[in-house]
């Protein structure tokens, strides 16, 4: 045991490579950045969640539950349970549409990937801003597509298509459809095109091997896919405000209105440390999913 023991002892003590030095000099900055924009605002908001509020909009420091019992109130609970169906709603159908997308241009040609990607790229410069306000001209009663609807006899009469539940979903979609086709792509990349070849050997039609051989081979993917979606739009703030009605806002919306308008910002901070803590539960979850679907296991 000591023969075995005093070769490692040596390695211990040899110097660190150079290189590898380096990439920790180069990688510590940048993790204690995000370390420190990451716990230091949540303690900020885990303090101020049990913070005493006082009138005026002002708070004191304390240690009270009176903000986490409030979240039971049947309003918050509703707009949390409308918010969560809307981030899922969006989830499924973002993965639905980006799936088949990112799967058949990594099975382009080289320049013909090259040019969707940066297609897709090109589309993310477009601010949240601008792609909402855009759509609430599209949706007026005077926009270019109501007038196509009522040209084509779809519509007897011009009217606006929002605010309502359906422009609120469809603006959401596009603004993560291009994350998920640009997330999904590099794992649709490894696919190997044997797999879906051997399956139409055996008998299978190109849909159902597409549906039974490729999806579960990318199952973890499509997981965090979803994830992301869910995590982008359950606190969504301009869209539900912009094209829904207040039976359509999010409790992004809640979060706000509560601090800036009835300034009870310890009360606001419980809703954001609750909204965080589903939102970590979830993460755990899909860990879980994709750890128990992977070969490995």
């Amino acid at each position: 045991m000591t023969d075995l023991a005093a070769p490692l002892k040596a390695d211990d003590t040899e110097p660190r490579n150079p290189d590898q030095m380096v990439l920790a000099g180069l990688l510590s900055l940048p993790t204690l950045f995000l370390v420190i924009l990451c716990l230091v605002p949540l303690f900020l908001l885990v303090q101020l969640s049990f913070a005493h509020r006082e009138d005026g909009g002002l708070w004191r420091a304390g240690l009270e539950l009176t903000q986490y019992r409030q979240l039971l109130n049947p309003q918050f609970l509703r707009v949390a349970l409308f918010s969560f169906t809307l981030a899922l709603t969006t989830a499924l159908i973002s993965v639905i549409l980006a799936f088949p997308v990112a799967y058949f241009i990594s099975r382009m040609k080289r320049r013909a990937q090259i040019t969707w990607l940066v297609g897709l790229l090109s589309t993310l410069s477009l601010s949240e801003v601008l792609i909402v306000f855009s759509f609430q001209v599209l949706l007026s009663g005077s926009g270019g597509l109501v007038k196509v609807l009522v040209a084509l006899g779809v519509m007897e009469s011009a009217h606006s298509l929002y605010p309502n539940f359906a422009a609120v979903m469809v603006c959401l979609v596009y603004l993560v459809l291009p994350y998920i086709i640009l997330f999904l792509y590099p794992a649709m990349s490894q696919l190997d095109d044997d797999m879906p070849a051997a399956a139409a050997t055996m008998g299978a039609s190109p849909l159902r091997a597409f549906l039974t051989v490729v999806a579960p081979m990318v199952k973890g993917p499509l997981l965090s896919a979803g994830l992301l979606v869910v995590i982008f739009t359950v606190g969504s703030y301009l869209t539900p405000l912009v094209l829904g009605r207040p039976q359509q806002w999010t409790v992004g919306i809640l979060i706000s209105n509560g601090a800036m308008t009835t300034g009870n910002l310890p009360l606001a901070a419980a809703q954001a440390v609750a909204l965080v803590s589903l939102m970590v539960g979830l993460l755990g979850l899909v860990r879980l999913l994709t750890k128990a679907g992977s070969p490995a296991s």
